[in-house]
């Protein structure tokens, strides 16, 4: 029993014929912040989450889409008519579908004017932030208007159901559609016009879209403008929310009436939604799937910087000699660490 005291499978240096080493040590410790800094990293990854993006075909039949608009043009209201008109052959008056107030046309701050605004695809998190379902405003208040200050504006603003095909939507002069007989005068055609907004679906004011805050002006009762969408519905998940809305691309072209083409005058505003859809969304890996990934990154790391210390412990030896090394001792012999 006394030999089975003193008995140890894995006999150990004395304490006092041990000497430790300041550059393994000063290493060890370099190595372990990197592997907490590296756990640190992936545990905000597995919190964090990651976006993924999935394109496919829409399998949400819908026959009927909303246009929401708010839009300044420079001419009084009762000379305007809007109308909508897709390949179906249905062409219908919206007026009484929208809300119309003649107004002092202006361009209101912030008004991009013959530019254009920047395309781009939100984040995710900017959209479920400004994703605010609203209602149109109510019409502006402009009894503070200077008197005598002429209206010689018309806000249309309001939400319209338009069948999901191709399809246009027509702001033009009284008198050049749907056999109007009642002919806008020509010193008062003028579509300068500023876009506050059109979007496509619900309504979420707060959702900056591709036309808004747009502006164009002109002096010539003959121009007319041309906008062409085509419209992408869109979904946004994250943590059990759940946003369906549209994003669309833009192109537009501006060109002269006159009387020897069959164009009708004014802004015309094309669309065109899409058969794909994609959905956006938060997701994280399983636990058991961190779990595995984490050792495996950590174990490798600790495998390469093994074999680094060691490769660069041989080449300070052979270069410089054996006082260089990282395992050297003052007594002449080398010590192995955890890294050994």
């Amino acid at each position: 029993m006394a030999g089975l005291r003193t008995f140890d499978a894995f006999p150990k240096t004395d304490a006092q014929h041990v000497k430790k080493s300041s550059k393994g040590g000063f290493t060890s410790i370099l190595t372990y912040l990197f592997l907490a800094f590296i756990a640190w990293s992936e545990f905000g990854s597995f919190f964090g989450g990651y976006i993924d993006q999935q394109y496919g075909v829409s399998n949400n039949l819908r026959e009927t889409a909303q246009i929401n608009m708010d839009i300044f043009v420079h001419m009084p209201c009762e000379w305007l008519t809007v109308l909508v008109q897709d390949r179906t052959g249905d062409r219908k008056l919206v007026q009484e579908e929208l809300s119309l107030e003649d107004l002092p046309f202006y361009l209101p701050p912030g008004t991009v004017v013959d530019g254009r605004n920047e395309i781009r695809s939100p984040g995710l998190d900017e959209i479920l932030a400004e994703a605010i379902p609203a209602k149109f405003r109510e019409k502006l208040d402009f009894s503070g208007v200077a008197d005598g200050q002429e209206f010689d504006g018309c806000h249309i603003f309001g939400s319209i159901p338009v069948n999901m095909v191709k399809g246009s939507l027509l702001i033009t002069a009284r008198g050049y559609s749907l056999g109007d007989f009642r002919r806008t005068p020509p010193d008062l055609i003028n579509f300068s016009h500023v876009v506050n907004e059109l979007s496509f679906g619900d309504f979420y004011p707060f959702i900056d879209n591709p036309l808004d805050q747009l502006g164009r002006l002109t002096n010539d009762p003959r121009t007319s403008y041309h906008y062409q969408t085509s419209v992408v519905p869109t979904t946004f998940k994250k943590l059990g929310a759940k946003v369906d809305t549209n994003q669309y691309s833009l192109s537009e072209s501006e060109y002269t009436v006159t009387e020897f083409n069959m164009r009708i005058p004014g802004i015309m505003i094309t669309y065109n939604f899409e058969a794909l859809s994609i959905t956006i969304s938060d997701e994280r890996i399983s636990f058991w799937q961190f779990i595995v990934r984490l050792v495996a990154i950590l174990s490798f790391i600790v495998y390469t910087i093994s074999w680094t210390f060691r490769l660069t412990d041989k080449v300070l030896v052979l270069v410089l000699g054996p006082r260089w090394s990282l395992r050297y001792q003052s007594d002449g012999r080398q010590n192995t660490g955890i890294l050994e």
